[in-house]
């Protein structure tokens, strides 16, 4: 279940909106302290943020950019204002939509909808540089040129890129690809011995030892 959190000081329209969108089945919160409402978004962590910019002691454009610096939530803008500029700079600082009040919430619905896509796409890959890794599909690319992982392998280069460019202990590896740091070493060194030769047949990246510390990721060229 999808979860939205509305910032918005308008109460009839607050329930009217957690209404319709609890009837579409998403999971709907809501904010009273708008001085904080960035922290406590993030610690919500919302599937998709509905602001208002007219709020009581501070404006939605900063609680946009705040949101915005310190995470990808997607945030759309519901609001009054219909000036193009406000439009402009709401878009400006990091809103992902823009939509007047009043709106037909049959528009409401789908540009939700196709953020929520694009956002579900964008988190179902892992980057690092030109270096791609689609997690539902194990598909590791560089460029133009792809190839399909076994799970072991892809949930290693994911969790190298994650870490890129800091060195992934051992341990932490075996945690997060097996779940527990018992495992035979050496079944460890064989998937990263197969993941080598296809990095180095695919890109510039390789996976380096650091002895003593762990697996990093790197560029042949560094």
């Amino acid at each position: 279940m999808k979860k939205i959190l509305i910032i918005e000081d308008d109460r009839n329209l607050l329930n009217e909106l957690r209404e319709f969108l609890g009837n579409r089945g998403y999971e709907v919160s809501s904010i009273d302290n708008f001085l904080k409402a960035s922290e406590e978004a993030l610690d919500l962590k919302p599937d998709l943020v509905i602001l208002d910019i007219n709020l009581p002691g501070i404006s939605g454009f900063d609680i946009c950019r705040s949101l915005k610096e310190k995470s990808n939530i997607p945030i759309l803008m519901l609001t009054s204002r219909i000036g193009i500029e406000d439009e402009i700079k709401g878009l400006e600082i990091g809103a992902d939509e823009y939509l007047a009040k009043p709106v037909d919430t049959r528009r409401l619905i789908l540009r939700m909808e196709k953020l929520l896509n694009l956002f579900d796409h964008f988190q179902d890959i892992i980057s690092v540089g030109e270096l791609r890794l689609e997690l539902s599909t194990s598909k590791l690319s560089y460029k133009d040129a792809y190839l399909i992982l076994p799970q072991t392998e892809a949930d290693i280069v994911k969790k190298l890129m994650e870490s890129y460019p800091e060195i992934v202990t051992k341990d932490d590896l075996l945690e997060a690809v097996w779940s527990t740091i018992y495992i035979d070493e050496n079944i460890l060194q064989v998937n990263i011995t197969r993941l080598r030769k296809k990095l180095k047949n695919l890109s510039p990246y390789n996976i380096y030892n650091k002895r003593g510390s762990g697996y990093g990721l790197g560029v042949y060229d560094e």
